[in-house]
Protein backbone atom coordinates (compact mmCIF):
# COMPACT_ATOMS: atom_id res chain seq x y z
CA UNK A 1 0.00 0.00 0.00
CA UNK A 2 1.25 3.45 -0.87
CA UNK A 3 2.09 5.39 2.34
CA UNK A 4 0.43 8.66 1.24
CA UNK A 5 -2.78 7.31 -0.26
CA UNK A 6 -5.70 5.85 1.67
CA UNK A 7 -7.67 4.10 -1.05
CA UNK A 8 -10.34 2.83 1.35
CA UNK A 9 -11.89 6.31 1.42
CA UNK A 10 -12.34 6.44 -2.36
CA UNK A 11 -15.50 5.48 -4.19
CA UNK A 12 -15.42 2.85 -6.93
CA UNK A 13 -15.69 5.55 -9.60
CA UNK A 14 -12.79 7.49 -8.08
CA UNK A 15 -10.64 4.36 -8.04
CA UNK A 16 -11.32 3.68 -11.72
CA UNK A 17 -10.68 7.32 -12.62
CA UNK A 18 -7.41 7.42 -10.68
CA UNK A 19 -6.27 4.15 -12.23
CA UNK A 20 -6.76 5.62 -15.69
CA UNK A 21 -4.81 8.74 -14.78
CA UNK A 22 -2.05 6.74 -13.09
CA UNK A 23 -1.54 4.53 -16.15
CA UNK A 24 -1.44 7.62 -18.38
CA UNK A 25 1.13 9.32 -16.13
CA UNK A 26 3.18 6.15 -15.87
CA UNK A 27 3.35 5.72 -19.64
CA UNK A 28 4.50 9.32 -20.00
CA UNK A 29 7.18 8.88 -17.35
CA UNK A 30 8.38 5.60 -18.89
CA UNK A 31 8.87 7.34 -22.22
CA UNK A 32 10.86 10.08 -20.47
CA UNK A 33 12.98 7.56 -18.57
CA UNK A 34 12.10 8.74 -15.06
CA UNK A 35 12.41 5.40 -13.28
CA UNK A 36 11.93 6.59 -9.66
CA UNK A 37 8.68 8.28 -10.66
CA UNK A 38 7.58 5.16 -12.53
CA UNK A 39 8.19 3.02 -9.43
CA UNK A 40 6.18 5.42 -7.28
CA UNK A 41 3.29 5.41 -9.77
CA UNK A 42 3.41 1.60 -9.91
CA UNK A 43 3.05 1.53 -6.12
CA UNK A 44 -0.04 3.75 -6.34
CA UNK A 45 -1.47 1.58 -9.11
CA UNK A 46 -0.89 -1.55 -7.03
CA UNK A 47 -2.73 0.02 -4.07
CA UNK A 48 -5.66 1.00 -6.25
CA UNK A 49 -5.82 -2.40 -7.97
CA UNK A 50 -5.66 -4.23 -4.64
CA UNK A 51 -8.53 -2.19 -3.22
CA UNK A 52 -10.57 -2.68 -6.39
CA UNK A 53 -9.94 -6.43 -6.32
CA UNK A 54 -10.87 -6.66 -2.63
CA UNK A 55 -14.14 -4.78 -3.17
CA UNK A 56 -15.06 -7.00 -6.11
CA UNK A 57 -14.32 -10.12 -4.06
CA UNK A 58 -16.47 -8.82 -1.20
CA UNK A 59 -19.35 -8.15 -3.61
CA UNK A 60 -19.07 -11.65 -5.06
CA UNK A 61 -18.99 -13.16 -1.56
CA UNK A 62 -22.10 -11.19 -0.57
CA UNK A 63 -23.95 -12.30 -3.70
CA UNK A 64 -22.96 -15.91 -3.06
CA UNK A 65 -24.22 -15.71 0.53
CA UNK A 66 -27.54 -14.27 -0.67
CA UNK A 67 -27.94 -16.94 -3.33
CA UNK A 68 -26.80 -19.88 -1.18
CA UNK A 69 -27.41 -18.97 2.48
CA UNK A 70 -27.16 -22.58 3.69
CA UNK A 71 -24.04 -23.48 1.72
CA UNK A 72 -21.42 -22.86 4.41
CA UNK A 73 -23.26 -24.67 7.19
CA UNK A 74 -21.92 -28.09 8.21
CA UNK A 75 -23.61 -31.13 6.67
CA UNK A 76 -25.25 -33.55 9.10
CA UNK A 77 -24.33 -37.03 7.96
CA UNK A 78 -25.66 -38.92 10.95
CA UNK A 79 -23.94 -41.49 13.12
CA UNK A 80 -21.96 -44.52 12.13
CA UNK A 81 -22.98 -47.72 13.92
CA UNK A 82 -20.21 -49.90 15.32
Amino acid sequence: MHPFLDVRKLTDEEIIERLGKAYTYMNAQVSLGHNPTVFSIKEVIQSLEDERRERMQNRMDDEFKKKYPEDLKPIELGKIDD
